[in-house]
């Protein structure tokens, strides 16, 4: 997103205005320590949506009211204003004249009221202007409706990620975002990057909810298959004993077809069943027979759970054996140690090797002893796990014993009803009309239609992917940008100076993970483990760079503006904190560091002139091949620098340079100077 800021300010107490102005490209505020350099970043951070106020208490935060920052955007100017002591925000949009005028106009008679807007409107109001209006960004809406809660939408606080590079950490070996010490603004900031690099947009989401949901339609159905499966097998196993107490009651075949043939297609042998008139055959037998075949399965099942019945008696009692061996092996007392003496016959002076060699098989038996007692609970799971395996099949054996006594207990039945003056036309009628309630069940199960719904949710599901592959393809634009990522890394890391030993700098970055490394041919090495702070600054100031030079090449479709904050990039040269001076001098605080400083002076003075040139050369570089020129505000302590190219050093400074004095200088009501000072 093409934007910058304009201007940094406060207003104290005294209603006076301090500020600083800034342009796109590379701005440098220098100075020595403590005069308000860093404050800038926190400001802009707080003015920014952060919750927390971070300014770095001292003058700034004794003498400051209202914090506030000017930012365009494309063609707006946003006024964000915060007052600590206020629980809401302030937001406008002013026009180019009222921005010109801004030293006069911005005391606090500015910041009225109706501008400003409970913290959480305010945080939104200011992404409407980056173009972040989506308001549901699941992609999972099954999970959303079983949890009640909604993932969090991008935010603007996410942007900060790739736009702050605070002093602690611009040459850190251990994080290189800002905020993701925190598990869920990391994962938040890397789930969202589809949506800030605009590959996601509300589309997306919808059409992604709606794969999710004929993916989980699919999965019950898939699910419900087999169980259908069992259905029908239940069902057939039903019409059999059916048919066949017709038959047997009536001494006739009722023909409506086979089992298979009935269950496939209940519909057409209802149809037949009830054009089908009752007939009996008085003196027919096949209750008799039908009664006999099944008292011989039935004894057939009985031998069966006998011989199970055995069998689970032996594991039984192999379980109880090794148990108790188990028990008994763990009561016998070990020796704690062992003494093997040697004995010499006394005339011949020999050694006697018996000893010896009866030790050595009781070492080896004592070594099967262990391998016997190490194997004995994993022979006991064994044993265990086949007694349940036997007790499940005795369990359906007596089921079926039970299911076939029911049969016969039937045809008993039937001859007692026809002894208690029932007819055998009733006692038929009867079990054709169990015949038809049957079928009529049949017809009404959904699962006769499961397959064919399986396959038209598979037809749907390639369908959305296919959508989804052709106006949005995720993943292959994730990897282009992070191929893209990568070659500008190759060629801004090149310029900066790593160590001999990462020569040539391979560094790669995962859009996945959001880890760096630099890679070579048989491994990866990880900031942490590439050692010095020159190193770090530079993987650093590679990657970001880098990123920022993709989200440029992205232009109004990227959502995160094209401005980067770097504090003390120098402090691995020249740390900070020694610099007190009214003149930035680096042979002096080399003098100072003493034994501590590890290479000479002008070695370092070049590289951190190096630093800024490549900065300058980045923002030109961008500008030519993207048409958009991104914003480097650089807070450092680094002076009087004769950098490369055309452009020099002061312009970059541009009189913000606070040696002589702070960011805030409070003057006395008697004086004459201008109370607006910039």
């Amino acid at each position: 997103m093409k934007a910058h800021v304009h201007a940094i300010g406060v207003v104290d107490l005294k209603d006076q205005v301090h500020s600083v102005i800034f342009t796109t490209g590379v701005n440098v505020i220098t100075g020595k320590s403590s005069t308000g350099k860093s404050a800038m970043i926190e400001i802009f951070d707080y003015c920014f949506g952060s919750s927390d106020f971070t300014v770095p208490q001292g003058v700034i935060t004794k003498n400051g009211v209202i914090y506030f920052v000017i930012l365009k955007v494309k063609d707006a100017n946003l006024i964000l204003a915060r007052d600590p002591n206020n629980t809401k925000a302030f937001i406008k949009e002013e026009n180019e004249t009222a921005i010109a005028a801004y030293k006069q106009n911005f005391t606090r008679s500015y910041f009225t009221k109706e501008y400003w807007l409970p913290f959480d409107d305010y945080k939104k109001e200011i992404g409407r202007y980056f173009g972040l209006v989506l308001t549901d960004v699941d992609e999972n809406d099954i999970k959303k409706k079983l949890t009640s809660k909604k993932s969090p939408t991008p935010s603007i606080r996410s942007f900060v990620s790739f736009m702050l590079q605070h002093q602690n950490l611009i040459a850190n070996k251990h994080a290189i975002f800002y905020r993701f010490d925190q598990k869920e603004k990391k994962e938040q900031a890397i789930e969202h990057f589809k949506i800030f690099a605009g590959f996601a947009k509300q589309g997306y989401f919808i059409k992604t909810q709606e794969l999710q949901a004929l993916q989980a339609e699919l999965r019950q159905i898939e699910l419900q298959i087999p169980r259908a499966e069992d259905v029908r097998k239940k069902n057939i196993e039903k019409v059999d004993d059916s048919l066949k107490e017709y038959s047997a009651i009536s001494g006739q075949v009722l023909d409506i077809g086979s089992p298979v043939e009935i269950v496939n297609n209940p519909q057409r042998a209802l149809d037949r069943l009830l054009t089908t008139d009752i007939r009996v055959v008085p003196l027919g037998n096949q209750d008799s027979e039908l009664r006999r075949d099944l008292e011989r399965e039935k004894s057939r099942k009985i031998g069966e759970l006998r011989t199970l019945r055995n069998k689970l008696v032996s594991i039984q009692s192999s379980i109880s054996f090794a148990a108790n061996y188990i028990t008994d092996a763990q009561a016998v007392n070990i020796p704690s140690e062992t003494v093997l003496q040697a004995s010499t016959c006394p005339f011949c002076q020999n050694h006697n090797l018996t000893m010896e060699l009866e030790a050595n098989k009781l070492a080896k038996a004592i070594e099967w002893l262990n391998m016997e007692l190490e194997r004995s609970p994993y022979l006991i799971g064994s044993f265990e796990e086949e007694e349940a395996l036997l007790q499940k099949r005795i369990d359906q054996g007596q089921l079926e014993i039970s299911n076939i006594d029911a049969k016969i207990a039937e045809i008993d039945k039937q001859i007692v009803d026809l002894t208690a003056s029932k007819s055998q036309y009733e006692i038929t009628l009867k079990v054709k009309l169990k015949i038809e309630n049957l079928l009529e069940t049949m017809l009404e199960q959904a699962d006769k239609q499961l397959e064919e719904k399986q396959a038209e949710l598979k037809k749907r599901i390639e369908q959305s992917k296919d959508f989804l592959k052709r106006n949005y393809n995720i993943e292959t634009k994730l990897r282009e940008a992070e191929s893209q990522i990568q070659a500008t890394m190759a060629e801004i890391g090149k310029r900066f100076e790593f160590e001999e030993s990462y020569h040539p700098i391979n560094l790669r970055f995962s859009l996945e993970t959001f880890d760096l490394w630099h890679e070579t041919s048989d491994r990866k090495v990880f900031l942490r483990a590439m050692g010095s702070g020159a190193n770090w600054l530079y993987c650093h100031l590679t990657l970001f760079l880098a990123l920022h030079r993709y989200f440029c090449s992205l232009d109004d479709q990227c959502f995160i503006p094209t401005v980067l904050f770097l504090d003390q990039p120098s402090q691995v040269y020249f740390p900070s904190i020694l610099d007190n001076d009214a003149k930035f001098d680096p042979n002096k605080l080399a003098q100072i560091e003493g034994e501590a400083r590890k290479r000479p002076v002008d070695e370092d003075v070049v590289a951190v002139t190096n630093l800024y040139s490549q900065l300058v050369r980045f923002c030109e570089e961008t500008k030519i091949a993207t048409g958009i020129e991104p914003q480097i505000i650089v807070t450092d302590h680094a002076d009087n620098l004769t950098l490369e190219g055309s452009v020099s050093f002061e312009t970059l400074v541009q009189g913000r340079r606070w040696r002589t004095h702070g960011f805030i200088e409070i003057k006395s009501e008697k004086s004459d100077a201008d109370p607006h000072r910039t």
